[in-house]
């Protein structure tokens, strides 16, 4: 320990090192792993650069210790809590927006940028970013790098990373992409020779530590308007989503039950009592004057031509017996969520109010997240409600939305705990034993997939081939097995 101490030391000033156990205490739990289920990290950096993160790699290599990476902090799902302690590299000082590139539409950034910091650097230039449900005080590197759940995947290509700079414990600091090349590109993911950036995404920092990233951002339109259908089933609202995106006619659709539009007024009004309607036994059935869900879309571009999708999407809706809810009819009766809906696929920023949105009348839990074929997804909503009715308690709700041209949709079926986290204990194990289980079922049943990893090394080796290779390519930059082990990935 003392030695670690004093290497640490060697490479940062004292003021981002932290051996003091209340600052450690906070790094060893999230919404998804209560206090005191996780061990203490014996040590928390800050780098501020790739040389001072070698450094710190280096040293834990060398003397085996575990290193978590965490970006922001606003962990929900326990894949950046130090569960076999070790060292906690804290990445919130590497904050730069190093360039908006409108010319090749993309955004150099490091992992401690947030989404509020850069939806405002993007809006000043007429762009926008790809958006998942997370806080506004959350890491865009850290979510892009877990394929994200946002809100323009549907028309537009749904992997938002392109170049990635990269430090790791054995192999060094790694470019991808086209700034592989000494010339610094960092316009685009493939060029001449194979791809890496995709290896280190959904690799929850097993592989290295992204040091920073290019991404992709997205011109704003003349017109940029929100469109909101209501529906009393899932089966119309998929259909929906489905033509409207494949007809070119929406940027982005997602379909939001009625649970989570309560949900979203809750959030935005910051009231601490969730209303009770969210708590009452029957989950499925709507209060009444409240659609079953609300599709909502974003359009974007000339204003005649958003004009005329609007139409066309209207007429659809209505065809398949959707309502069209006019936006100062949806902002009378549903302010809060007309206000949280506006704010995410129109202004293109993420209303949550700092790290800790997600708690507010007790625990927001991921819940079930999987990606499945479009004919798949209403038997897996089936399967979920059956479930939940058995299983969980009130309240849960889900939300679904294409990717990529309608080739695939993403469904998170959501439970949220209510009360103090540790008075949960008992039930939040109950539920990571129910998703253990609940992943692999959905995957023999309808061929869903875990949209992120969670802590199966069943699930990986089922890969068979390809987790083989994988872990070859793992003792080639990360011999040791010390980035992140507490993940269980490898």
């Amino acid at each position: 320990m003392e030695e670690l101490f004093k290497a640490l030391s060697s490479v940062l000033p004292p003021e981002r090192v932290s051996y003091d156990e209340v600052d450690l205490a906070a790094y060893g739990a999230d919404s998804a792993i209560p206090p005191g289920t996780s061990a203490c990290p014996i040590a928390a950096v800050m780098p501020q650069s790739p040389e001072e993160m070698q450094h710190i790699l280096q040293i834990a290599d060398r003397m085996r210790v575990p290193v978590t990476p965490v970006a922001r902090g606003s962990n929900i799902a326990g894949l950046a809590v130090p569960v076999q302690g070790g060292i906690v590299v804290d990445l919130r000082l590497m904050n730069r927006i190093i360039e908006v590139n409108e010319d090749s539409a993309y955004a150099l950034i490091e992992p401690g940028v947030t989404f509020h910091e850069l939806s405002r650097a993007l809006m000043e230039k007429g762009f926008f970013c790809h958006l998942p449900t997370a806080s506004g005080g959350s890491s865009p590197t850290a979510n892009y790098l877990m394929r994200p759940s946002g809100n323009y995947a549907a028309r537009w290509d749904p992997d938002p990373l392109l170049s990635l700079e990269v430090a790791t414990p054995k192999a060094g600091i790694i470019r991808t992409g086209s700034a592989a090349f000494e010339e610094n590109l960092w316009r685009a993911r493939y060029q001449c020779l194979p791809d890496l950036t995709g290896l280190f995404a959904c690799s929850y920092g097993t592989l290295g530590i992204v040091t920073k990233a290019s991404v992709k951002i997205f011109q704003r339109g003349e017109e940029e308007r929100l469109l909101l259908m209501g529906f009393d089933s899932l089966p119309p609202a998929l259909e929906y989503m489905k033509r409207i995106i494949r007809g070119n006619l929406a940027e982005s659709v997602t379909f939001w039950t009625w649970g989570w539009n309560l949900f979203h007024e809750m959030m935005v009004s910051k009231k601490k009592d969730m209303p009770q309607e969210m708590l009452k036994h029957d989950q499925k059935t709507p209060p009444e004057g409240i659609p079953f869900g609300i599709a909502s879309a974003r359009l974007n571009g000339y204003r005649e031509v958003v004009e005329a999708q609007q139409n066309v999407c209207i007429n659809i809706a209505r065809e398949l017996g959707g309502q069209y809810l006019e936006n100062e009819m949806a902002k009378e009766r549903f302010p809060g969520c007309y206000e949280y809906l506006h704010s995410y696929f129109v202004k293109g920023t993420l209303p949550k109010p700092g790290e800790e949105s997600q708690i507010r009348a007790g625990l927001h839990l991921p819940g079930c997240l999987v990606s499945a074929e479009p004919s798949s997804i209403i038997a897996i909503e089936k399967h979920m409600w059956e479930l939940a009715q058995k299983e969980f308690e009130p309240p849960y709700f889900y939300r679904v939305l294409p990717y990529s041209h309608a080739r695939e949709f993403f469904f998170a079926f959501v439970v949220y705990v209510t009360g103090p986290i540790p008075d949960q204990r008992v039930y939040i194990q109950k539920l990571k034993g129910i998703y253990g289980n609940l992943y692999r079922e959905l995957l023999h049943k309808y061929g869903a997939v875990m949209f992120r990893y969670r802590k199966d090394p069943g699930f990986f080796a089922m890969t068979g081939n390809y987790g083989q290779l994988l872990r070859k390519i793992k003792g080639i930059v990360d011999p040791n097995n010390i980035m992140n082990p507490g993940v269980l990935l490898f």
